[in-house]
């Protein structure tokens, strides 16, 4: 329970934002999804509207269940919040297969042996360590409080002494910060070895699900991006903690963290304002590489430590697909190669011969179990596999836990299979002449799954994917028009991201996400970006490589693309174009 006060208007989701207790708000505040549900259990609160009504059930009116952001407490109430921002490390993706590198990170250490004092040597400690004067204060003081005499590391950044440690104990973070989850791992830099790796929800989710809500509670609340860029390293630098101590070490350890992220995460993270990409042109404040202080972002690492951002593309090109282009070698391809980061935001590059362009497309979160009725993460308890048999549905669930939702693949899976089985038209228009459909309370269509744990796939979550799927396809569509290319003569599909982790390909091309034609071409690699984090990590020369696919890669902006709006309409039809 939960007691609040009144002020100045402001409805419940804003009052607990400013405590600090964050609910489930994919569409930040707007009343559009649903989902900060809260109980009323004491005290007077503004009436509900026409607008909430739509979201709450008999049962739930009459339990006191109001949506927060349209609730306005009118003196002291107490509440129960229903909706709070969970988060489970499961369902995070890790790193993908990382291709074998010279190590040559921006950061190195050279053991050292600390001379006793003596009479006879009248050098200062710092003269004693023969790298000249040029040292930081910060390395001054480390050198004060190591013993007299004793073997030690001397830590460079870009070939300048930086710190002493009494350990060789060097670490990284490779970070990648996605719209709905931010992956994290640690690894030591001498060897190049994964040490341990860590993931969350991002905690960003709670001012909105999308790039859009975010950058609107920046433009709408003065400072709000400091508050995203709080959260985030907040919770990046609880990670940092529990990496570290895994493996019985602090923070102070790690010397550079290399991150990878779209164009708005990137800006967060820095606390750059977003409002340049919320308005047209959608004009990004950088693309390039930059590099800052850690300390400067508000994280407690070592003293010196740096935080590197992979440069981006474009405004709808990040630094994540920079990062998974060169984790995929696309610059080496000799092939046609589609990549696809399937994800809240999709991006995809098509790759000939070296000449490379990319798209992005608003796909909605459908495909990661968000904005959808029995949505949820791919974690123990969501369904991942489904298959109809006309009568029946037959559910794969991740862990063999009880059935609590859907994640983006079981989703994908049971339109598929609708669509397969007729029960959903090419419209995407779902019947009724079936034991597997049928109509809730208020009439709406839904297909049945597995009616006992409530799990169902309604007329509204398939216009999501629908939505979803004429974005991604009409951008594909639209790059091989620009290369010249028939879907046939593409070589390799190389899908990367979190959805495509527990997706049977034939999937994609069975709710027509993807040209059947490229069916048996597609291969999972993880998560790309985060791969290409741990690159520029360990390998200043794949920095360099990074920034040059930054330069290389053409953008494509599908809005002012030709006959793009009629392509998109005609890809929202299932059974392809």
């Amino acid at each position: 329970m939960l007691h609040i006060e009144p002020r100045a208007g402001l409805n419940i989701l804003e009052l607990l934002r400013e405590e600090g207790i964050l609910l489930e708000s994919p569409c930040n505040g707007k009343g559009l999804c649903g989902k900060c549900k809260v109980r009323i259990l004491s005290g007077t609160v503004s009436p509900r509207s026409a607008q909430e009504e739509a979201f709450l059930t008999p049962a739930e009116r009459a339990d006191g269940v109001r949506l927060a952001c349209l609730t306005v407490p009118l003196e002291g109430v107490d509440i129960d919040p229903l909706g709070l921002l969970h988060e489970s490390r499961g369902g995070v993706l890790g790193s993908g297969q990382r291709p074998d590198i010279p190590l040559a990170p921006a950061v190195t250490a050279e053991p050292i042996h600390l001379a006793p004092a003596s009479f006879e040597d009248h050098r200062s400690m710092c003269a004693a360590l023969e790298v000249g004067n040029d040292l930081p204060l910060s390395l001054m003081r480390e050198r004060a409080v190591l013993d007299e005499a004793q073997d030690a590391w001397l830590v460079h950044y870009g070939g300048a002494p930086v710190a002493l440690r009494a350990d060789g104990t060097l670490c990284g973070l490779a970070v990648d910060i996605g719209t709905t989850t931010v992956a994290v791992a640690l690894l030591d830099l001498q060897t190049g070895k994964r040490l341990a790796e860590d993931g969350f929800v991002n905690p960003q989710k709670a001012f909105g699900l999308d790039v859009l809500s975010r950058i609107h509670y920046d433009m709408e609340h003065p400072g709000g991006v400091l508050e995203l860029q709080r959260v985030l390293v907040e919770r990046l630098g609880e990670s940092a903690r529990t990496l570290t101590s895994s493996i019985g070490q602090s923070p102070d350890c790690i010397f550079e963290v290399a991150v990878g992220g779209n164009s708005t995460m990137l800006h967060a993270l820095l606390g750059v304002p977003l409002a340049s990409l919320g308005q047209a042109p959608y004009r990004s404040v950088f693309h390039h590489a930059v590099t800052v202080p850690a300390a400067e972002l508000g994280l407690t690492l070592h003293p010196q430590a740096r935080v590197y951002c992979i440069p981006s593309v474009s405004s709808y090109i990040g630094g994540d697909i920079v990062s998974g282009a060169l984790a995929a070698r696309l610059d080496e391809a000799e092939d046609t190669v589609l990549f696809l980061d399937i994800g809240t935001n999709g991006e995809m590059i098509l790759s000939k011969h070296g000449s490379m362009y990319s798209c992005s497309c608003a796909a909605g979160p459908a495909l990661e179990g968000m904005n959808i009725s029995c949505g949820m993460r791919a974690e123990p308890g969501a369904v991942e596999h489904v298959r109809l048999d006309g009568e029946r549905a037959e559910l794969g669930i991740i862990g063999d836990a009880t059935p609590r939702g859907l994640c983006g693949s079981g989703l994908l899976e049971a339109i598929s299979q609708g669509v397969a089985h007729k029960l959903i038209a090419k419209s995407g228009r779902l019947t009724l002449d079936s034991p597997l459909t049928d109509t809730d309370e208020n009439g709406k269509r839904r297909l049945v799954l597995d009616a006992s744990h409530g799990l169902y796939v309604t007329q509204a979550d398939i216009r999501q994917v629908q939505l979803c799927k004429g974005a991604i396809l009409s951008g594909i569509l639209t790059l091989l028009k620009e290369l010249k290319v028939e879907p046939e003569e593409v070589d390799r599909v190389l899908v990367a991201g979190q959805f495509g982790k527990h997706l049977d390909p034939a999937s994609l091309t069975g709710a027509g996400i993807l040209p059947s034609c490229l069916g048996e071409k597609i291969s999972y690699i993880g998560n790309s970006s985060m791969t290409g984090a741990e690159l520029c990590l360990l390998s200043q020369a794949e920095r360099r490589r990074a920034e040059a696919l930054a330069q290389t890669i053409s953008y494509v902006e599908l809005s002012v693309s030709e006959g793009y709006e009629a392509l998109f309409t005609k890809s929202l039809q299932f059974g392809g174009v």
